[in-house]
């Protein structure tokens, strides 16, 4: 079996539009472009297994450099963060008070 070129050729590319979303700081569209890294390089893995073990030293020597620039990559993304701007809403549906078995409470002063 010949080296996979075309796929170590799509996983450096999809790496290049991370690097340029990060540049922009287009976080959405980066973190889109390391996840389609991710799943080019599972490709990548299974391809690899089918290897005999000259092809598997140079998609080695090649495929590390590649998963480190995408850990670089990922690295410089933030993370998402939610922001809430309104303060919490009692639910009474929510209540704490113990009812785990779902039986009424009982009323008040009453056992």
């Amino acid at each position: 079996m010949d080296v996979p070129l075309e796929q170590l050729a799509a996983v450096s590319e999809a790496i290049g539009r991370a690097e340029d979303a990060v540049e922009e700081q287009a976080w959405t569209s980066a973190r889109e472009a390391v996840d389609a890294t991710d799943a080019l390089l599972e490709e990548l893995r299974e391809a690899y297994r089918e290897l005999g073990p000259r092809e598997r030293g140079t998609v080695g020597a090649i495929a590390g450099p590649l998963r480190a620039r995408r850990d670089a990559t990922a690295a410089r993304i933030p993370r998402p963060q939610a922001v809430s701007d309104g303060a919490p809403v009692h639910d009474p549906e929510q209540e704490d008070d113990g009812e785990a078995d779902g039986a009424p409470a009982a009323a008040p002063g009453v056992s």
